[in-house]
């Protein structure tokens, strides 16, 4: 194995682990396994504020999101082309992603138009503020 890898990864383990203070006696198996609930936790709570906002948008259609992984939102804007929206949502500082994500056939089976959708993914170090911007920026770009 390449040891620059090696300590890569055990530097990626001891980060995530360090998101959990520590408890006495505790070992860092345990440590990473109450630090990833806790961002689970987290993201789930962003994902959910996210949600309820993305549904009070006019035209705004969750199609899914990723369960038990990383919370990530995929929809559709009525009338909107989702690379314009990525452009419109970057001139606020928001960044989200466009396209079908080299899933042209469940796109389909989901009935995104040719474009694709629009993605928005959140990450342990998102936070509510983060999410309200993304909100009021999506907002702005619809004229809502």
């Amino acid at each position: 194995m390449p040891y620059e890898l090696l300590a890569g990864t055990t530097a990626a383990i001891d980060l995530l682990a360090s998101l959990a203070p520590a408890q006495e006696g505790e070992d860092r198996r345990s440590r990473l396994a109450r630090a990833m609930s806790a961002v689970e936790e987290h993201e789930d709570g962003l994902r959910r504020i996210l949600e309820r906002g993305l549904a009070g948008l006019p035209g705004v259609r969750v199609h899914s999101r990723a369960a038990r992984r990383t919370p990530t939102l995929l929809l559709t804007v009525e009338g909107c082309d989702p690379q314009q929206l990525v452009a419109g949502l970057a001139e606020h500082d928001v960044v989200a992603s466009a396209g079908t994500f080299y899933a042209a056939e469940g796109a389909r089976a989901l009935g995104l138009p040719v474009g694709g959708g629009l993605r928005f993914g959140l990450a342990p170090y998102n936070d509510r503020s983060d999410v309200d911007r993304a909100l009021t920026a999506l907002g702005a770009v619809l004229g809502a």
